[in-house]
């Protein structure tokens, strides 16, 4: 992996939406820990690296996630 090459980058918020990103592609270049105040939220930057246009995958908000965890519970 050459930095060099990175065409676009992206910060997300959980492991499961970076396997989508790696799955579709993305490369990991960073990870760290975001401290709020009594808690700590992972991060990871992605980053695009092919020619062709990037294939950017489609995303449940926090909402929606909400919604599928709480319906699933019904």
């Amino acid at each position: 992996m050459n930095l060099e090459e990175t065409k676009l980058t992206t910060e997300v918020r959980s492991v499961r939406e970076l396997n989508l990103y790696l799955t579709a592609g993305w490369v990991l270049i960073l990870n760290y820990v975001k401290h709020n105040h009594d808690s700590q939220e992972p991060r990871f930057i992605v980053a695009w690296q092919k020619n062709d246009e990037p294939n950017i995958p489609e995303l449940l908000d926090a909402w929606e996630l909400n919604e599928i965890d709480r319906q699933r519970y019904v």
